[in-house]
């Protein structure tokens, strides 16, 4: 499959960490042009589902600026550095924002946000064995409600849509499937 062709790239928005936006005007390979194709980068983060000793997992309910209300997601957090190991920033989110922490971590994947616009990516993964060691570390902006629940009452509130983030419901969804597989199929996993 030919790729598109980029002619030229203007910058719109630069607010490093946390996105960066540009235009550019690309060539198709039938030779049509796009002029002002919109393109983005933004911060990178990790989301955790994390499964405790009597099979409940945490959800945390907080303020959301860009829906303007709060929302329903599994426990995550930004990367500190594009550096920083998927795996590293969510042991530290989980911890900060539930005072949980897990011995064994498994993979769901890197799931990129938005394919049309850019590669930032989402890193899930799976917590077994949680238990609380601590509590919550909030960041002054951070308010947050933090609940637990059975696997099958996060597949009912995702099918409700009680849960709509794309990222929380992919985490969920993932983790779900890899807890009914049979045991021998799970990976410990800190990068792909």
């Amino acid at each position: 499959m030919e790729t598109w062709k980029t002619l030229a790239t203007r910058s719109l928005i630069q607010r490093p960490p946390w996105l960066s936006l540009w235009e550019e005007d690309v060539a198709l390979p039938d030779g049509q042009i796009i002029r002002g194709y919109l393109r983005s980068q933004a911060r990178e983060y990790a989301m955790v589902f994390a499964l405790l000793a009597d099979g409940k997992a945490p959800l945390v309910r907080q303020y959301k600026h860009g829906l303007g209300r709060p929302s329903l997601d599994l426990p995550a957090g930004y990367l500190d550095t594009p550096a920083e190991a998927p795996l590293v920033a969510a042991q530290r989110e989980l911890h900060e924002e539930t005072g949980l922490v897990a011995d064994r971590w498994l993979s769901l994947g890197h799931l990129i946000i938005d394919t049309n616009r850019g590669d930032t990516r989402a890193h899930l993964y799976l917590a077994l064995e949680a238990r609380q060691e601590g509590v919550p570390h909030l960041d002054p902006t951070e308010v947050l409600e933090i609940s637990y629940h059975t696997p099958e009452e996060l597949q009912d509130m995702v099918f409700r849509g009680k849960i709509d983030s794309l990222a929380s419901v992919a985490g969920i969804m993932l983790a779900l499937n890899q807890l009914r597989l049979p045991r021998a199929n799970n990976r410990l996993d800190d990068h792909d």
